[in-house]
């Protein structure tokens, strides 16, 4: 749930922070509106909070991929097996 949260989270996090900013927000070569007038305290703040929350994310992502390891390396119970599109295939 975290890891949808922050992929959802995050852009929008980022949207808030350039608008903040006063910034233009570039979406694949269109520019977005601002969701909120610029105020320069409030650009820092969630500038802060979007850095913070993706460290967080990193070792979020980092942390689900030795659990999947774990899975398959140490309990041998083939989650990666199942998640495969190989076993898709075959099934």
């Amino acid at each position: 749930m975290a890891l949808y949260a922050l992929m959802l989270g995050m852009p929008l996090l980022g949207w808030l922070t350039l608008s903040a900013a006063g910034k233009p927000v570039p979406f694949f070569g269109f520019e977005l509106p601002g969701l909120i007038a610029p105020n320069k305290d409030w650009a820092h703040d969630l500038k802060e909070l979007h850095e913070t929350l993706g460290v967080a994310g990193y070792w979020l992502i980092g942390l689900h991929a030795t659990t999947a390891l774990g899975h398959h390396y140490l309990l041998k119970d083939k989650l990666l097996d199942r998640m495969s599109l190989r076993h898709l295939i075959s099934a």
